[in-house]
């Protein structure tokens, strides 16, 4: 059975593991092999599994949750041949100045019942000829009040992609650390080191993105625009949480760059 083989993915995680470098019940596991990098996340989201399970099954929902990403400029949904098609535009914070890229996912509804969800996207290109991208969520519920998620993120690069990412991490990126410890007090100055370069990079995509969900499924009502704002709030209110990670953007400059996303999403097609 898929959600206790999920239930028995948590009883494997120790109190310790479960808590792990980011001081929230989340364990964070990443990979890299045969130029695949790999990114999971298993954590306890504090809402019930109808909530989580109906924002998952809806591809808007989807679309919204991915859109709260500080490098995603906007999130369309379309019909594709065999199910709903996910057209993201992805760039760096303070877009305008910089090159962004579309990639398209296809999302297809696995396993749906009253105690697991199984949701994959996938899309066959991404930016500077990675490939094979793969967005897997999986939930069942863990009492009325509480849901176990697990969510997956993988994709395979290339020379180019290699290349950019070490000139990346050698100017840009040189300061950036992802969330798994590499060792304890071993650094110069006697400090915890985290993990660096491709993996750290990976780790915060997918701990970003988990975030996304967490603050989508937190805000429950009002008008569209009201749970927009309120959605990219708590989104940046979670990252936050992990200051040494994650911030990119003040919370005006987050705010003002998704403001102009929304408003390029909302115009007419030229």
């Amino acid at each position: 059975m898929p959600a206790a083989e999920l239930l028995a993915r948590r009883s494997s995680l120790s109190p310790q593991t479960l808590m792990a470098g980011v001081g929230a019940p989340i364990h964070l596991d990443s990979n890299e092999s045969d130029n695949r990098l790999e990114g999971d996340v298993y954590a306890e989201l504090a809402q019930p599994f109808a909530r989580v399970s109906a924002v998952l099954r809806s591809a808007d929902s989807v679309c919204q949750v991915l859109f709260l990403h500080l490098n995603v400029r906007s999130c369309r949904v379309s019909s594709g041949s065999v199910g709903p098609q996910l057209t993201l535009e992805v760039g760096a914070k303070r877009a305008s100045a910089g090159t962004t890229y579309h990639m398209v996912y296809a999302m297809q509804l696995g396993v749906s019942s009253d105690d697991y969800l199984n949701v994959a996207l996938s899309a066959a290109s991404g930016p500077l000829l990675t490939s094979d991208y793969r967005i897997v969520f999986e939930a069942t519920p863990l009492d009325d009040k509480h849901t176990f998620l697990h969510f997956g993120y993988t994709y395979r690069y290339g020379t180019l992609a290699k290349t950019a990412m070490r000139l990346y991490l050698a100017t840009a990126g040189r300061t950036k650390i992802g969330f798994t410890i590499t060792s304890l007090g071993s650094g110069a100055d006697g400090e915890t080191q985290f993990v660096k370069g491709e993996r750290g990079s990976l780790e915060r995509n997918v701990m970003r993105n988990y975030l996304a969900l967490q603050a989508y499924t937190s805000v429950g009502s009002g008008t569209s625009q009201a749970l927009m704002e309120a959605r990219l709030r708590a989104w940046f209110e979670l990252t936050e949480q992990h200051t040494t990670q994650l911030h990119e953007l003040d919370l005006d400059e987050y705010l003002q760059e998704k403001r102009d996303d929304l408003a390029r999403m909302a115009a007419p097609a030229k």
